[in-house]
């Protein structure tokens, strides 16, 4: 096996592990930290953030969506709704494509405001704008439950630049994430 094919498998098995990583957590908040329909806190997007940031925009998209289908199928009501799927294949793209950017402009900024602008429009685009949109089109959440997602997408958003921050600071942990990327993280 070639060294590049090597890397790539590396990196899709990572990406699974991290998506059921996602589908693990989304089940147990969905069981513990949800009120009402429309509401739920919730650190699913973590490990879709981290795959999307460490290794492209494609790899946070297909882990995003594959854990929201598969999310979906293993609860008790198993309706895939294709707008919240596309709402958190947004989170994955977005997780990936910023960072790529911020690299591609030559931007000089540091890898905390790389991450936190990265986690703050992967929630306000994908979580807070398409999934809204979803939960108003398929369960008839009201408009103005757009502000409370946006306010649990605040609180938790923090969190989860926390905990990947802290995961990066990880010497070990970051050369082996470089490593498996095959570039710098940011």
């Amino acid at each position: 096996m070639r060294n590049g094919s090597s890397a790539a498998l590396r990196r899709i098995c990572v990406t699974a592990m991290l998506m059921a990583l996602s589908v693990v957590i989304g089940i147990l908040c969905k069981n513990f930290f949800t009120w009402g329909v429309y509401y739920r806190v919730t650190f699913e997007n973590f490990p879709v953030i981290l795959a999307g940031f460490c290794f492209g925009p494609l790899y946070g998209a297909v882990a995003a969506a594959g854990a929201d289908v598969i999310s979906c199928l293993c609860s008790t009501n198993p309706m895939v709704n294709p707008v919240i799927t596309l709402g958190a294949a947004a989170v994955g793209f977005i997780s990936g494509i910023v960072p790529y950017l911020f690299r591609r402009c030559g931007s000089a900024a540091g890898p905390r405001t790389v991450l936190a602008v990265t986690v703050a429009l992967a929630h306000l685009i994908g979580q807070v704008l398409i999934k809204s949109v979803g939960k108003i089109w398929m369960f008839g959440m009201p408009w103005w439950g757009i502000f409370v997602g946006l306010g649990i997408s605040v609180f938790v958003g923090c969190a989860e630049f926390f905990f990947i921050r802290s995961l990066l600071k990880n010497r070990e942990i970051a050369e082996s994430l470089r490593a498996l990327a095959g570039r710098e993280i940011v």
